[in-house]
């Protein structure tokens, strides 16, 4: 093709007909021109398209993430806490009554009131997209979310329930001294177990297990509060892949709370 484009560059020009091989001249440059923005089109379509299916597939990942998270907060988080709150509730009722059921019943109301749990939750989907680049999602309102999700919301959340459990564990240790003390029991795995039992029947009104009382209430409180906020986050954000994935006309598996169970 380039052969005979300059043959008859060539002949127009042994024939002295220089208007007419300006005329062609740019005539050719017009075509190349053309060439080269339908190049340019075709390269960006194919661009535009693997971004769409990249996003796409980014999204149902992120989106299965956040289902997964979900259901660890339903079925295991919140039953841990509703045994916390459980657990206050009783040994509210010990203290109302100024008086101690047997130490095995007491401790286990005990434990059930410092019940703890990790929040954790899946990120890798989320930075890969990061790498990849989160200007590849258009929708302004998603991105927004997403990015206030996971830099901000999570990780306040994490460090609101790690620091305080630290801080609580350390403040109680210091008031069990008032209360408890501690021996050696073999259980049924043959384990031996460093095991808390009351001091004397006097504990019921001490100060320390008020105190105690008085923090792991508020902890339970606090906790519920935060979990309830972050599950309103994580619909919220999740109810925006599902619209965008749908729009996207793209298959996936919704989340049905429905079949969530507790596990208590």
């Amino acid at each position: 093709m380039i052969k005979f484009f300059r043959k008859i560059r060539y002949s127009l020009m042994e024939k002295n007909k220089t208007g007419k091989y300006f005329k062609y001249a740019i005539g050719e440059i017009v075509l190349v021109v053309i060439g080269i923005l339908i190049a340019l089109s075709i390269n960006n379509w194919n661009q535009t398209r693997v971004n769409h299916n990249y996003v796409s597939l980014i999204l149902k990942e992120i989106y299965y993430d956040l289902s997964d998270d979900y259901e660890i907060i339903y079925e295991g988080i919140e039953p841990r806490l509703k045994i916390k709150q459980l657990g206050v509730e009783k040994i509210k009722e010990v203290m109302l009554k100024g008086e101690s059921p047997s130490d095995s019943t007491f401790m286990s109301y005990y434990s059930a009131m410092k019940q703890g749990f990790n929040l954790t939750q899946s990120t890798g989907s989320f930075e890969s997209l990061k790498n990849g680049g989160l200007d590849k999602i258009k929708n302004d309102s998603l991105r927004t979310k997403l990015l206030e999700f996971y830099e901000s919301d999570i990780p306040r959340s994490t460090t609101f329930i790690t620091e305080r459990d630290n801080l609580i564990e350390e403040y109680t240790q210091i008031l069990e001294a008032d209360l408890f003390n501690y021996k050696f029991m073999t259980g049924n795995d043959s384990i031996n177990q460093h095991v808390m039992y009351p001091k004397n029947n006097a504990f019921i009104n001490h100060q320390s297990l008020h105190k105690i009382y008085e923090m792991l209430s508020d902890d339970t409180k606090q906790k519920n509060f935060r979990l309830k906020e972050l599950k309103r986050r994580y619909q919220d954000i999740m109810n925006l892949i599902e619209e965008e994935l749908k729009k996207r006309e793209i298959h996936f598996e919704y989340l049905d709370t429905t079949k969530l169970k507790r596990d208590y």
